[in-house]
C-alpha cells in the first residue's frame, strides 16, 4: 500500500522545525524506520513530514556523571560506543533490528514511537532516564517511566520534540539487556533490562524492567524490592522471579500466549540474576 499524500519540510535547525509544527498537522521524520511502514499502512496520515534527521545539533553523545544523548543519534553510534557506567545502552543498541535499521534508525525516533516491544523504552525506564522535551514554549523534563503512556503513545504533544535523553551513570552496577526473539532482527517477544549493584556480597540496588509484556515498559518494583539487601541466594532469586510477574498480564498473540510470556520473563530474570551472582 502507498502512503496518503503528504508535504515534506526540511528545517535548517530545531527552531525552524518547531515553528513549522505549530499549527500544522505534521509528524517528525528522523530515521523513518518506524514511521515509513506506518505511513505505508496508512495507520498515520499526516499532512506534512518534518525531516530533522540531518540536524547536527541533535546528534551527540556527551559523557559525564550524567550522560546526554541527542535524539537523532543513530543506533550504530550507541552500539559502537561503550559509555562508562551505562554499558547496558551499548548492549541494547547492538540488538536493535538489523544492520540496516541500526545504520539509519535513531534513539529519539525509537523512544517517541513507543512500540510496546521495542528495546530502548525498557532500558531507559530501568535507568531512570530523564527525557528533555522541547517546544516553542521552552524545555520541560519528564521521567522515562511517565513519558510512555501506552502503545505508540507518549506524553509528547503535536508541537513538541524529544530533544535529548539524560541518564545518570550507574558506576559499579552489573548491567545487561536480553531479549527473546523468534528470528534475528525481530522485535522482542520478551526483553529484560537489568542493573544491580552488589557490594560486599549484598545487593544495594536493583533496576528491573521488561518490554513486550504490556502496553508500555513494565518496571517490576516488587522484584527489585525482593532482592535488595539480600545475598542473591537461590531463595532470594526465586522470590524475585515470582514477584516479577505479579500485577502484569502480558498479551497473547500469534507469537506466544500470556502464560508463555510470563514463563519467559521468569526464565530471563532467573538466568540473568544467577549469572550476575556467580560473576561477582
Amino acid at each position: 500500500m502507498y502512503p496518503a499524500q503528504f508535504g515534506y519540510y526540511k528545517p535548517q535547525n530545531v527552531g525552524e522545525a518547531l515553528e513549522f509544527m505549530e499549527g500544522n498537522d505534521a509528524k517528525i521524520l528522523a530515521g523513518g524506520q518506524s514511521l515509513i511502514p506506518m505511513l505505508k499502512l496508512r495507520i498515520l496520515k499526516p499532512k506534512y513530514l518534518v525531516d530533522i534527521g540531518e540536524l547536527a545539533e541533535l546528534s551527540f553523545i556527551k559523557e559525564g556523571e550524567e550522560t546526554t544523548i541527542g535524539s537523532t543519534t543513530k543506533h550504530w553510534e550507541l552500539a559502537s560506543k561503550r559509555i562508562s557506567g551505562l554499558e547496558i545502552i551499548q548492549n541494547a543498541a547492538s540488538k536493535v533490528g538489523d544492520v540496516q535499521v541500526r545504520n539509519v534508525g535513531t534513539v529519539g525516533g525509537s523512544l517517541s514511537n513507543a512500540d510496546p516491544s521495542s528495546d530502548y523504552p525498557a532500558v531507559f525506564t530501568a535507568l531512570d532516564a530523564t527525557m528533555i522535551i522541547r517546544s516553542r514554549r521552552g524545555l520541560r523534563e519528564e521521567k522515562a517511566e511517565d513519558f510512555f503512556k501506552g502503545p505508540f503513545t507518549t506524553s509528547l504533544d503535536p508541537s513538541e520534540i524529544l530533544e535529548r535523553v539524560k541518564v545518570k551513570a550507574l558506576k559499579g552496577y552489573k548491567q545487561v539487556y536480553k531479549k527473546i526473539v523468534r528470528r534475528a532482527g525481530d522485535y522482542a517477544l520478551v526483553g529484560l533490562a537489568l542493573a544491580i549493584k552488589i557490594d560486599s556480597g549484598m545487593v544495594k540496588d536493583a533496576r528491573i524492567a521488561f518490554t513486550g509484556v504490556g502496553d508500555k515498559p513494565y518496571r517490576s518494583r516488587e522484584a527489585e524490592n525482593e532482592i535488595k539487601d539480600t545475598k542473591l541466594t537461590d531463595s532470594d532469586i526465586s522470590k524475585a522471579v515470582e514477584a516479577s510477574v505479579k500485577g502484569i498480564n502480558p498479551p497473547s498473540d500469534s507469537r506466544g500466549s500470556s502464560n508463555y510470556r510470563k514463563e519467559v520473563m521468569k526464565r530471563l530474570l532467573k538466568n540473568s540474576l544467577e549469572e550476575m551472582r556467580n560473576a561477582s
